[in-house]
């Protein structure tokens, strides 16, 4: 199941049951984004945690033998200590890899991609510190329940523009938020590369609910479900929309055609 042309995704979660049927005799694989996804959001952004039973089943996926990575644009550190599962982890839109035992590697810059990450420190320098996200690759800046950051980012917004474009970063707008970035560490090249160790029969599916995580969407394109949690409806490249609360019973369906698949291997 692939992605529809892009509009608003037209298949729920009922609609997922040829997906799971085909799970038997192979190796599917789980890949989800966090926050918005995994975790409700929080203003404040290390109360953003996994329902109990959200992490209940994750755990149970990964015990059953089930294959799930973290896809997240929070450092990979900080989603492990978050999450309470152990799993791999690509953090900072995929630039870091973290095994579920805590080693890291990362994805290999360019001379001209660390001289654009110089930028990164002072960009948001005129902003309170708790709204703003510096991470080794890029910086964000969130306004959740935070009209006073919105208003002096408008003020400011086209200088910071400008900056960013000379030094080689990209804006990325995503709920409540801003993230200025390299454009070689979007979900997009991560998929690109998960996708890449993979067997064309293995089901691959994505769940995401932001603009960040549109990027996988149209790489996991003729390779899997493209899946975006979401509250409304929205133009997006995933081909299904399933709601927030519907995470659990997602999880549930996942880990039972996961069992069940295990089963009728021969």
């Amino acid at each position: 199941m692939g992605a529809v042309d892009i509009g608003h995704p037209g298949l729920g979660l009922s609609d997922l049951e040829g997906f799971f049927d085909s799970f038997s005799g192979v190796s599917p694989l789980l890949v989800s984004d966090y926050d918005g996804t995994l975790a409700p959001f929080r203003r404040e952004r290390d109360e953003a945690v996994p329902l109990e039973e959200t992490k209940r089943l994750l755990r149970r996926i990964v015990e059953t033998g089930g294959e799930f990575i973290l896809l997240t644009g929070r450092e990979a550190s900080e989603a492990a200590s978050l999450l309470g599962v152990p799993a791999e982890i690509w953090g900072c839109h995929g630039w870091q890899r973290r095994s579920p035992g805590g080693d890291t590697v990362t994805v290999p810059l360019s001379a001209a991609e660390e001289r654009a990450l110089l930028l990164l420190p002072d960009l948001f320098r005129a902003f309170p510190p708790d709204a703003v996200e510096r991470k080794p690759v890029s910086a964000a800046l969130h306004w959740r329940e935070r009209p006073d950051v919105l208003e002096q980012y408008r003020k400011i917004e086209e200088v910071l523009l400008e900056r960013a474009s000379q030094s080689g970063l990209e804006r990325l707008p995503f709920d409540q938020g801003v993230e200025f970035r390299l454009p070689s560490c979007t979900k997009g090249e991560a998929m690109k590369r998960i996708l890449a160790a993979r067997s064309f029969r293995d089901p691959v599916c994505y769940l995401g609910d932001d603009v960040t995580d549109e990027d996988a969407f149209r790489v996991l394109d003729g390779r899997g479900a493209g899946i975006l949690v979401s509250a409304l409806p929205a133009v997006s490249a995933a081909g299904v929309r399933i709601l927030p609360e519907e995470v659990p019973e997602f999880l549930r369906r996942w880990l039972g055609a996961l069992t069940a698949g295990r089963r009728g291997t021969p």
